[in-house]
């Protein structure tokens, strides 16, 4: 295969319902597009947390610190608790940021996915975050019977909701 006519090819590049039709910068309607779907209900779904990202001029190992956060079987001191609500906060600005360059800054295709998974991970993690802060990750007194029944009722008021 011929390096220089398959530089020059444009990409046919699908992520999670994303279709960009060219590698130029992208259109008004692909932004707003993107920014759409970006911004839907369970777009976090199967994305996996960034590894690393920086956030706020400070490079962050995001995978790890979840994953400890996550498999932590005991209730989160008040320090470790604002600890999660900085983390929130910095993850949620740079959500925003991302957004932000999306929707205002000259980008090709290749940029605004690589954006736009790197939000998706980071939409995923505040989610996380969110549901540790609240308690729903760090209830040991469960069984996982109790914790079926509550996601079948959760489901059926989703349902009836959008029904």
């Amino acid at each position: 295969m011929d390096p220089q006519k398959s530089a020059k090819e444009t990409p046919n590049v699908t992520v999670w319902g994303v279709h960009l039709k060219d590698a130029t910068t992208l259109t008004r309607k692909e932004r707003e597009e993107l920014l759409f779907k970006l911004n839907r209900i369970f777009t976090f779904v199967g994305t996996e947390i960034p590894e690393e990202i920086e956030l706020d001029g400070e490079v962050i190992a995001l995978h790890e610190v979840m994953w400890r956060l996550i498999n932590n079987k005991r209730e989160l001191t008040p320090e470790e608790c604002a600890a999660v609500q900085r983390l929130w906060g910095a993850i949620e600005r740079k959500i925003r940021q991302i957004e932000s360059t999306i929707r205002s800054q000259d980008i090709d295709e290749r940029e605004a996915l690589m954006l736009y998974v790197e939000a998706q991970g980071l939409i995923r993690a505040a989610v996380e975050l969110r549901a540790l802060e609240k308690g729903k990750l760090f209830n040991s007194a469960q069984t996982p019977s109790t914790d079926r029944n509550e996601a079948q009722k959760r489901w059926l008021s989703y349902l009836k909701k959008i029904s």
